[in-house]
């Protein structure tokens, strides 16, 4: 029986559906792998390809109004749409990827124009580097995964989400001088990347015991799913935060 919680409603879906199934056909390592793969394959392409069009667009307001709303809207729908019709993951898992790259890839390349200096590629290593040792500490045992740690992480989520609710009218309306907005922002922003690195553990934790429980094989796309949904948060904060850090020595 699958007896887990998560923070992540992708995986916490494969939790409520797979309990007690077990079928010849079950989840593998491999087939999360593989699936994670191409997920994040379709996603660098669409981030790419969105990223050098705005670079060639004359009429740059309107693509990257396109790339910043309308492309996380149709990735989010996908996303519900996967999550509570499993037998649909393959193909608005896919959508995901793509609405989601170009999403990323607007905004990586807005990033890279204002603040050049590489920020991208610092961010995407920095995403890397976090994955590998989130994955190491996993792996090695070093941390564990238990039930506190979950309840602590979707209070920390909460926090974040409900503080960035708080702080975005207040800086509108000129509650707070820039430079406290900044500072609140840049707290928010390392709280958010500490909380998203820590969830790549409940990630890895999830995809253990849904493998081990023997979950049937149709949620390693939801189990991949979740897993991009992290690295993609990851990788917005980090580039967020790196674009501060710079700012300020400007």
């Amino acid at each position: 029986m699958l007896r887990y919680r998560s923070g992540n409603p992708v995986v916490r879906r494969v939790a409520n559906d797979a309990q007690g199934v077990a079928t010849a056909d079950q989840a593998s390592y491999a087939g999360v792998i593989s699936k994670t793969a191409w997920l994040l394959a379709l996603m660098v392409f669409s981030a790419t390809l969105s990223g050098s069009t705005l670079l060639n667009q004359t009429d740059i307001p309107s693509f990257a109004i396109f790339g910043i709303i309308a492309a996380p809207i149709i990735g989010f729908i996908s996303l519900l749409i996967a999550m509570f019709v499993p037998k649909t993951a393959p193909f608005f898992g896919s959508l995901y990827a793509v609405a989601q790259g170009s999403f990323i890839g607007v905004i990586s390349m807005s990033y890279e124009i204002v603040f050049g200096d590489g920020i991208v590629a610092a961010a995407l290593t920095a995403t890397i580097g976090v994955f590998v040792a989130m994955l190491v500490l996993y792996a090695t045992g070093l941390v564990t995964v238990g039930s506190f740690m979950r309840r602590a992480l979707m209070l920390g989520l909460f926090g974040i989400l409900i503080s960035s609710l708080i702080l975005w009218p207040l800086s509108i309306f000129g509650v707070f001088g820039p430079e406290t907005t900044l500072n609140f922002i840049f707290a928010i922003t390392v709280i958010a990347v500490i909380v998203a690195s820590l969830f790549l553990l409940v990630d890895f934790d999830n995809i253990r015991n849904a493998v081990d429980a023997g979950a049937d094989k149709r949620y390693e796309w939801l189990l991949s799913l979740g897993l991009v949904v992290t690295l993609v948060w990851l990788y917005i904060e980090l580039l967020r935060l790196i674009a501060i850090l710079r700012s300020r020595r400007r």
